[in-house]
């Protein structure tokens, strides 16, 4: 009985020093300085909406610099949040090495469409619905939507395209739409630009020959979708393409052209 009495003792002395001495390296460890910042961008091109030396700056003004900072010091979490507050920021995740080094991970908002309305004020949107401001470094190569298309201003850093305020406009059905041809190889090389007529029809302008595609709205998309891919595919190399002034899709299992 005494010898497991001994025997249970010897661990627990042995486990509270364990921890004890984890605690303390813990506590060396929150009390060592900052010893630098490493910054990587996640996005899909080389370029973007955002530097490193832009990064920097942010850290350095949201930390009130790095200088004589420990690591207890960095509040972690609420770096990312403020980190987040950025339009152009997806996401962040701040975390540091064990020499110190502070590592920032960004993943920047990738635009999916590019947005004009009729007061030539324009604005991105991304893949997840998120629409966010423009940038005077970097403009995104995305294809276009402009023409009779009303929507506010932003308001706030970002909204999104299921907000009231853009769900009733001509933004969204834009939005749907450029979806489903960015998801297809052929119609996302074919098509670079959506145009919302006087009527309020949707109407698409092809990299090829210089008609312009009558959607008219998303009833019957699918098949619509199908009958432009039959008529570039058999039509894309042919000189009769240039005779063309308009391809009409809007009516149900026909495409009416109208010659120049």
């Amino acid at each position: 009985m005494v010898k497991r009495i001994l025997t249970l003792s010897f661990w627990a002395i042995s486990i509270a020093g364990v921890l004890w001495l984890a605690w303390l390296a813990r506590q060396h460890y929150l009390n060592s300085p900052v010893n630098g910042l490493e910054i990587k961008i996640e996005r899909e091109q080389q370029s973007g909406f955002l530097s490193r030396e832009q990064l920097a700056e942010m850290v350095y003004s949201l930390t009130d610099s790095l200088k004589s900072k420990r690591i207890r010091d960095i509040r972690m979490a609420g770096l990312e949040n403020d980190l987040q507050q950025n339009p152009w920021i997806a996401d962040a995740d701040v975390s540091a090495t064990l020499s110190g080094v502070l590592q920032l991970v960004v993943r920047e908002r990738s635009a999916v469409l590019r947005a004009y309305n009729r007061r030539h004020q324009s604005l991105y949107v991304d893949s997840e619905g998120v629409i966010f401001p423009i940038n005077p470094n970097f403009a995104a190569r995305v294809p276009i939507v402009n023409g009779y298309l009303d929507f506010p201003t932003l308001r706030h850093n970002t909204a999104h395209i299921s907000d009231s305020t853009y769900r009733k406009s001509f933004l969204w059905p834009a939005f749907q739409l450029n979806e489903k041809l960015r998801r297809d190889k052929f119609l996302s090389s074919l098509i670079d630009q959506i145009y919302i007529n006087s009527l309020g029809e949707i109407e698409l302008s092809p990299k090829l020959g210089s008609a312009s595609v009558l959607i008219g709205d998303l009833t019957n998309l699918e098949e619509k979708l199908l009958h432009l891919k039959a008529f570039y595919t058999q039509k894309g190399l042919s000189s009769d393409l240039a005779d063309y002034r308009l391809v009409n899709l809007k009516y149900e299992n026909q495409i009416v052209c109208t010659k120049r």
